[in-house]
């Protein structure tokens, strides 16, 4: 281990560069790995994840209220519980996490642990339990009133709240007999959450053909249509990984997807420097190996001193590793927009047993190319000092090659990552959206005095209602196109005043009446098969409140703010303002924003006092933009941070190599020297040698980093397009770099007297 040391000690630079890259990388290794396994032990540490299921509309796990006690009847299923999602508000109007369920329910899922009293208490719908944090945040306790959505009721129970779970950080739950009465048993489609409990060994197949019977037979005119199309039955270990709804948590399988690649790419950075620099580096040992052998050594035990220190190594490269990674946590779960299960670097036996792994693996990985180079030097030509003659180099040219090809990949994805950020963001909405402002809200209560009051305030240059706005879409439903097919469109209601204020860029005008037409956009006219000669919008009568005469196409604009996925099929009716129910008002504000803010929610809540109103988050619709881009901004330049480590620790790793690779030309230069050979000619040489690797490199790395481009790009919309100039560039970034790197070194090996290099033989 001395002589280890004292090695490493007398190459201070090799060392460097490989502490500094492994540690590095290791860090941000322990980081995607924690959270990836993080995020999947959400629902897999439930003991009964696999008999959990939930039956729901298509990408959605609500049906209705009355589901729950028809679907019990099935003899498979061993428990049911419903968890219904009201929005509950208190008498100062503010929105609490709560929902409203079945004593069952705790019974199926255990995590909740009552610190008094039981989930009994929900067999009273005048009860409630209340969270522990609630508890104290409200200093209640079993007994005392609480006063919710107008009603009294009694704390009887207090659970411990829970956080590494699917479900959302609840602060109380109702009983959901509260809602028997208020609900339609077959309607109100989403507001119900059905868990059903099977019983051992259930065939899923099966189980989902007995409870598509129960649909057909309880949603007769619903199951098989419009946003019923067919049942979805999600298992409760899937559903923290599906879109579905905001009541549940949710991880980011792409996000996931992408860091697990990004830490790869991380990790054989480092592992290829370590690899190359250790390679390159046995010559310098190649005495020490050889007297080792003359003493009796074996292959065997030069291999394992080799391996012993490189897992040694690692060991103190993953220490340093394991506390950047807790420095960095913090940085990380913001740039992952706080998710909601956030990162943490643990210490339970699992994960010290993983961080052994890692070591034991990565340094075995790491010492065995070395080791097994160096067990194959002969001892009496390594003393007669003839080693270095007979070294081509052969493995070190071929890690320069790889090193160069990863650095153009890597090079080439993150200018892409970057141009495509870039081009999301300035995706043309093809409307005029500057100073709107977005007020939505739902209530039963008439609300012309609301309108009123803001079109008296001077900020509000024009108002108009509107149910959805560009970027913000109210949902959709099916339809049938000309030739039969059925697609989703995306269905916008406007009165005239809103649809003149976001001045959409108007295609075609068939001069239909004002009120009662429905605006196709471009791509939705195409894909519904409409002519000029031919636009019956009749089929889509019922979908769009009556309105049966084409107005006209308009350019589409997004229905919602993200780039993936397919492009939707907008539609806007445009009716009378008392014709759309739910939605709410967007205005053209004038004079200072905050100022304008303060007196339009001033008005809306001289208003909603003592009316039951449930506000959705108002919005200037440009910042709205800007906010919802924000997460997907922050994962990319935690991906871009990603790419750039990797990048360095490659770059330092090539600045080493040329190093290398300089020195060991230096006694081929001192020789060509003596015969003739100039300082410019021979560095040129050299350069010129060392330059053909990376043309090699380039053309190995160009087609993987092509493919790789085309893979992260084909999932936008609106994506990038004649990109082959990323890249030539990163072709002429990677040569630069290897030339920078190269050219100063090569050139004072060719300025060395050459006597002086050749007394070193």
């Amino acid at each position: 281990m001395k002589s280890y040391l004292k090695f490493l000690s007398r190459n201070k630079l090799y060392t460097a560069i490989e502490a500094v890259g492994l540690a590095v990388s290791l860090a941000f290794v322990i980081i995607i790995g924690s959270y990836v396994w993080q995020q999947y032990t959400v629902t897999w540490e439930h003991p009964d994840r696999e008999r959990i299921y939930v039956p729901g509309l298509p990408d959605s796990p609500g049906l209705t209220y009355g589901f729950p006690d028809v679907v019990g009847q099935i003899p498979e299923i061993e428990a049911v519980a419903r968890l219904c999602l009201p929005a509950i508000t208190n008498s100062e109007n503010e929105v609490f996490y709560a929902a409203a369920t079945d004593p069952s329910f705790f019974g199926m899922f255990p995590e909740y642990d009552f610190v008094e009293g039981s989930a009994d208490a929900l067999t009273s719908p005048a009860n409630v339990i209340i969270s522990e944090y609630f508890a104290r945040k409200r200093n209640l306790t079993l007994g005392d009133a609480l006063s919710l959505n107008g009603s009294e009721y009694t704390v009887s129970a207090i659970f411990r709240e829970v956080h590494e779970t699917v479900f959302q950080n609840y602060e109380f739950f109702l009983a959901a007999d509260v809602f028997k009465d208020r609900w339609q048993p077959f309607d109100n489609f989403g507001s119900v959450i059905t868990f059903l409990k099977v019983r051992p060994n259930t065939n899923r197949e099966v189980l989902y053909s007995k409870v598509e019977e129960v649909c057909k037979k309880v949603y007769p005119d619903m199951y098989g249509h419009s946003f019923f199309e067919k049942l979805d039955l999600f298992r409760f270990d899937e559903l923290f990984f599906r879109e579905t709804d905001l009541q549940f948590k949710h991880g980011d399988i792409k996000t996931i997807r992408i860091l697990l690649l990004a830490g790869l790419l991380l990790l054989l950075s480092a592992i290829f420097n370590y690899v190359n620099l250790s390679v390159a580096l046995t010559g310098k040992r190649a005495k020490e190996m050889a007297v080792r052998q003359l003493n009796g050594a074996s292959k065997n035990s030069i291999i394992g001193k080799y391996i012993g220190e490189s897992i040694i190594f690692t060991a103190f490269c993953f220490g340093v590793g394991l506390l950047l990674a807790v420095a960095f946590c913090p940085m990380i779960n913001r740039l992952l927009n706080n998710p909601d299960i956030p990162i943490r670097v643990a210490w339970s036996p699992g994960y010290v047993f993983a961080y052994l792994l890692i070591i034991l693996v990565v340094g075995a990985i790491t010492g065995l190319i070395p080791a097994a180079i160096a067990s194959k030097y002969n001892s009496l030509e390594v003393m007669k000092g003839d080693l270095r003659r007979k070294n081509k180099m052969v493995f070190s040219k071929v890690f320069i090659v790889l090193q160069n090809a990863l650095t153009v990949i890597l090079i080439a994805l993150a200018i892409t990552m970057e141009a495509q950020m870039q081009k999301t963001q300035t995706r043309p909405y093809h409307c005029n959206m500057a100073d709107k402002f977005y007020l939505m809200y739902f209530t039963h209560d008439d609300d012309a005095a609301l309108r009123d009051a803001l079109e008296k305030l001077p900020c509000v240059k024009r108002i108009g209602r509107s149910r959805g706005v560009p970027g913000f879409n109210p949902g959709g439903q099916y339809s049938t196109t000309r030739d039969g097919k059925d697609i989703m469109y995306r269905f916008f209601q406007m009165d005239s005043i809103a649809f003149q204020m976001f001045d959409f860029e108007i295609l075609k005008d068939y001069n239909a009446p004002l009120f009662g037409s429905v605006w196709f956009s471009d791509v939705s006219f195409a894909a519904s098969g409409f002519d000029d000669e031919y636009h019956d919008v009749s089929a889509l009568s019922r979908r769009t409140r009556g309105c049966n005469q084409l107005a006209g196409v308009f350019k589409a604009f997004p229905t919602n703010v993200s780039n993936i996925g397919k492009e939707e099929y907008a539609i806007i009716s445009v009716v009378r303002p008392e014709d759309i129910l739910m939605g709410g008002y967007v205005m053209e504000v004038v004079g200072d924003r905050k100022e304008a803010f303060s007196k339009i929610m001033g008005a809306y809540e001289d208003w909603a006092k003592e009316r039951e109103v449930y506000l959705n988050s108002p919005f200037w619709m440009d910042d709205y933009i800007a906010e919802t881009w924000r997460p997907a901004r922050n994962n990319m330049r935690l991906v871009e941070i990603f790419m750039l480590l990797s990048i360095i620790i490659a770059l330092l790793g090539l600045v080493a190599m040329s190093t290398y690779y300089a020195d060991e030309k230096s006694r081929d230069i001192a020789v060509r020297k003596v015969f003739g050979g100039t300082v410019d000619t021979e560095a040129w040489r050299t350069i010129r040698d060392y330059m053909v690797l990376v043309g090699i490199a380039c053309i190995i790395g160009i087609p993987i980093a092509v493919y790789a481009a085309q893979e992260y790009l084909k999932d936008f919309i609106y994506k990038l397009k004649g990109y082959w100039w990323i890249f030539v560039v990163a072709v002429l970034l990677t040569g630069l770099i290897a030339f920078v790197s190269i050219i100063w070194q090569v050139l004072k090996a060719a300025r060395t007297n050459p006597a002086v290099e050749l007394k070193k033989e």
